[in-house]
């Protein structure tokens, strides 16, 4: 299994992003997953020269772009059930967000947005019929790319808060591009049982490790993690497993990325 490192764990800004991807190529990570609004307040608007110098800085430091994700934490307007209007323009932005993946030679694209899944009172059987034709839309555009959908804490987000939520809903629909988006610190959250999260895990493309607090794994999770870790192996898992936490100390973020990568060869390498 092969290790990437999301930039969230780094100081925000472009111009901080050399010293990551350096201390990525020096530890010897190969893949990095990118918050784009991390670097742009609207990454769906950058220019072309910007998009030149990332593809650059991705090559010249012999990095694998393997995901992005966050992608509306610059853009809380944007919502699915509010209206039709609000659900049109959040399909526009995905379908740029496609096309930047697809400029990026980045297959898997992160959908969670907790904000974007307000549900303003509606019943279940609404909010999936109306969540499936979005889904269907984003499906027809993305033509290779694969967009994971993540379950994500009824503490912050009132739709789909677990992984069977996801796989229930998407198991019928002869999706091509729509997959589950495995995320540890959700199994966490949501206490779910991994054995039937993995009896589904044609449905898994990418994965997420994390603590609750988007921290690193560490006790008393260890036990999950090592599970995880295990049943990954089972299904002869191929693709990148990703550190998804956050670093809110600038002063000792090279410590705290170095933790991350030591943990991560620890229990999924």
């Amino acid at each position: 299994m092969k290790i990437a490192i999301s930039n969230i764990i780094w100081k925000k800004g472009k111009k901080h992003l050399p010293s990551f991807f350096s201390v990525l190529s020096n530890q010897g990570v190969e893949g990095v997953e990118l918050a784009l609004n991390c670097l742009w307040q609207e990454p769906t608007k950058i220019s072309k020269d910007d998009l030149k110098w990332l593809k650059t800085m991705i090559s010249d430091y012999k990095l694998k772009l393997i995901s992005l994700h966050s992608l509306t934490y610059s853009r809380p307007d944007l919502e699915i059930f509010l209206d039709y209007t609000k659900r049109k323009d959040f399909i526009e932005y995905l379908k740029k967000y496609c096309d930047l993946a697809r400029e990026l030679d980045c297959q898997n694209i992160v959908l969670g947005s907790p904000k974007s899944r307000i549900t303003y009172g509606r019943n279940r059987e609404e909010l999936d019929k109306i969540f499936l034709d979005f889904l269907h839309q984003v499906d027809n555009y993305a033509d290779g790319i694969f967009f994971n959908i993540e379950s994500l804490s009824r503490e912050y987000c009132e739709y789909l808060n677990t992984h069977m939520e996801i796989v229930k809903l998407i198991k019928n629909a002869e999706f091509k591009n729509i997959f589950l988006q495995l995320d540890v610190r959700s199994i966490i959250e949501a206490k779910e049982n991994i054995d039937n999260i993995f009896q589904n895990s044609g449905y898994i493309k990418h994965v997420h490790v994390g603590n609750p607090g988007i921290k690193i794994p560490a006790p008393p999770f260890i036990k999950i993690h090592k599970s995880v870790s295990k049943e990954l192996k089972n299904i002869s898992y191929d693709g990148y497993i990703t550190a998804e936490v956050l670093n809110h100390n600038d002063e000792i973020m090279h410590k705290y990325l170095d933790k991350t990568v030591e943990t991560m060869r620890e229990l999924y390498d």
